[in-house]
């Protein structure tokens, strides 16, 4: 449907009679780069920062990305202009984006997971928990896109949004088993204001601060980074997440008073961690998975390794919020530096407002 739409109403009009030429080059460089990135962070669960499938696979990632900065600073048409990040405003956008996408997308891949997995929700019914995050977000972004819109004002909302998140990211990392849903959400929609403005505003931002031809490619790309920021935050995360789970595992099965034979006989990889910690029945899955003959002598003890299994899972997932909190703080500080420029027109500016707050529910 949407592609019947654009192409009965979006009009044929092309800026030059020259063909657009494609930066082939640069997108094949920059897939290049971020997947060893991603996958060096991903093997971070079960290795070391000196393992070649680690820091060699990051470092390899590195010298891509150098080399993809040497290559967009001669393209004609590059994928990622380089000669933009010259401009003050849209390098303290980009950072900031990049930044704020890097807290923001751990609670909306982490949280559903927590209602399925410790509050027994279904994937549907772990969809509608996150609402309150996301009304949060969709409130804020209307609200701040129409506020810069009239006033030309968005310092103080592109200063006090990210401190707002990392308020909402903090409240998160007290999550446990026990959290009352009712407070969680309150937790969440704080969270989703705080980011809100941030996808807003900052579009608005780049908007003006580049010459009116230049404004495509300045906002595609700070979308691009906000994309990039979330797949890092993501992977970041998950590594916290791995590592935390295997830490605290034992120490609440200890806590539970569940046997040292049990706790030891328990798979200790991240990997392995994860296949427990899955969906559905928990206690019928530990006993599936212990061999027959000692089924009899676990079974006692399955309330309380669950119960410790729901108390280990929650203190991970709180911990992914509290990296999201550095990349929040981050955001802070970068903005900081913003000068304030008043927006060229109300109009474009709306414009900019409604489609960066689509974008933002898209990324979603």
């Amino acid at each position: 449907m949407v592609f019947a739409v654009i192409w009965r109403a979006l009009p044929r009009v092309r800026p030059s009679a020259s063909a657009p030429r494609i930066d082939y080059l640069g997108a094949s460089v920059l897939v290049a780069a971020l997947v060893p990135i991603l996958v060096g962070l991903t093997n971070k669960q079960s290795g070391n920062w000196t393992d070649p499938m680690v820091g060699g696979l990051i470092l390899v990632g590195l010298l891509i990305a150098a080399v993809l900065v040497w290559i967009e600073s001669r393209v004609a048409d590059p994928i990622i202009p380089i000669a933009l990040f010259r401009n003050r405003s849209f390098t303290i956008s980009v950072i900031a984006m990049f930044m704020a996408s890097m807290a923001f997308f751990t609670p909306i891949v982490f949280l559903p997971r927590w209602f399925q997995v410790v509050g027994g929700a279904s994937a549907t019914q772990s969809g509608y928990q996150i609402l309150a995050l996301l009304g949060g977000l969709i409130l804020s972004a209307t609200l701040s896109g129409q506020l810069v819109a009239r006033t030309g004002r968005y310092k103080a909302l592109a200063l006090g949004s990210p401190v707002v998140l990392a308020i909402g990211l903090f409240l998160l990392s007290n999550l446990r088993a026990d959290t009352p849903l009712p407070l969680l959400w309150s937790w969440m929609f704080v969270t989703g204001v705080g980011v809100g403005p941030i996808f807003s505003i900052f579009t608005l931002v780049v908007q003006g601060a580049v010459p009116p031809r230049e404004i495509g490619t300045a906002t595609s790309s700070l979308t691009l980074f906000q994309q990039i920021g979330g797949s890092v935050g993501l992977a970041a995360a998950g590594t916290v997440f791995g590592s935390r789970l295997v830490e605290e595992l034992p120490r609440q099965l200890a806590a539970a008073a569940v046997p040292p034979q049990i706790i030891e006989a328990l798979p200790r990889s991240a990997a392995a961690m994860n296949q427990l910690t899955g969906v559905g029945n928990l206690g019928q899955a530990i006993l599936a998975s212990a061999p027959v003959g000692a089924r009899a002598q676990l079974e006692p003890f399955v309330p309380a390794i669950v119960e410790a299994i729901h108390r280990a899972f929650s203190l991970a997932t709180a911990s992914t919020f509290l990296f999201g909190i550095v990349g929040a703080v981050v955001a802070i500080v970068v903005v900081l530096f913003l000068r304030e420029a008043p927006a060229r027109a109300s109009a474009r500016s709306r414009s900019g407002a409604e489609a960066s707050i689509a974008g933002a529910e898209a990324a979603e």
